[in-house]
């Protein structure tokens, strides 16, 4: 069963929609009226590297009497191996007793029959309807749109080809942004927790249970063909105009100004990629409970400790709707940027 327990995790990485659509239903931007319109797509460029020592990214506090809560936002893509200074996070650790990572971790219980099961299941989810190619998927004007960011940024890759149109939107998405020295992985709060494990402070690693991934994952596989066309023609104009707005957000970021990022323009695929996959109740509860658990969590943690670091997405702290107003509402003092 050593092989099972292995694809476990790659079942559960990929439970809502191949990897990273729970994760994004956590990042709703808040909305821009009247943004300038992007640049169209640009050629594969030189990794991206913001050097030099910087202020580095910016953090809020919140309050509650003399506990406080510091809140490092984070943003991406960001550049692979970007240089950022970490300096400001490593004095806050020195004042944390716990750090909150942004999103929880997975967990479907020890069965190893459960664990085969949603292996079978997620095998089962990544093949495309009626095991049609993508080109027959898709409306031919979209797949034309797919066929041009493959022949420019991937054209060796065969599998884009074998995958239903949300599978095949989140590989087309990570090809083009690793082409272009960008990566999705959250290569800053790796740095904060081992960071935070250097200097002895806890990692609240909270866990979302969940307790039928198979149904989950059947959900998911019988979501309407047009939600997951949407997603693709998000995720497809996203990469079409947002490159550079991409590489100004990282640089923002790891220059410290909120402002810019608050000003870039923002093309948000997310949105419909979550409506392709959150079509039942038993999903979007799982939506909401992954979304709710971060605020609970640090304010236990306030309660409970001097100070506490966490994290999360610059997308979900901000806006009328994010995480800062929503601490704010419930009576804390929150300051930032």
């Amino acid at each position: 069963m050593r092989g099972v327990r292995g694809s476990r995790t790659v079942a559960i990485a990929g439970l809502l929609a191949a990897r990273g659509l729970l994760a994004a239903a956590a990042a709703q931007p808040p909305a821009q009226e009247n943004a300038p319109a992007a640049p169209a797509a640009e050629a594969p460029v030189a990794e991206v590297v913001v050097e030099g020592r910087h202020a580095g990214p910016r953090m809020w506090t919140v309050r509650s009497g003399d506990h406080v809560l510091w809140i490092l936002g984070t943003v991406t893509p960001l550049p692979k191996k970007m240089i950022w200074q970490p300096d400001a996070v490593q004095t806050v650790l020195q004042q944390s007793q716990e750090v909150v990572p942004a999103w929880p971790a997975y967990g479907i219980g020890a069965n190893p029959f459960t664990a085969l099961r949603v292996y079978i299941e997620w095998r089962r989810l990544q093949k495309p309807p009626d095991h049609l190619p993508l080109q027959k998927t898709l409306p031919p004007a979209l797949y034309a749109r797919v066929e041009a960011l493959e022949a420019r940024y991937d054209p060796r890759d065969p599998t884009l080809e074998k995958l239903r149109p949300m599978l095949a939107a989140e590989r087309l998405m990570t090809r083009v942004l690793d082409a272009n020295g960008l990566a999705l992985h959250n290569e800053v709060q790796q740095t904060v927790l081992r960071l935070a494990r250097e200097q002895g402070v806890r990692v609240r690693q909270d866990k979302l249970r969940i307790d039928d991934p198979v149904h989950v994952l059947k959900d998911v596989s019988t979501a309407p063909l047009s939600g997951e066309i949407a997603c693709m023609d998000a995720v497809v104009t996203r990469l079409e105009t947002d490159l550079g707005p991409m590489r100004e957000r990282a640089r923002a970021w790891a220059l410290g100004d909120v402002q810019q990022l608050r000003q870039l323009p923002h093309t948000d695929e997310r949105t419909a990629c979550v409506a392709a996959v959150s079509t039942s109740d038993r999903v979007r509860g799982l939506i909401q409970r992954a979304q709710d658990d971060w605020l609970l969590v640090v304010e236990d943690s306030l309660a409970r400790n001097r100070g506490t670091l966490a994290l999360q997405s610059m997308d979900r702290l901000l806006g009328d709707n994010g995480a800062l107003a929503a601490l704010k509402a419930r009576g804390y003092a929150v300051e930032g940027p």
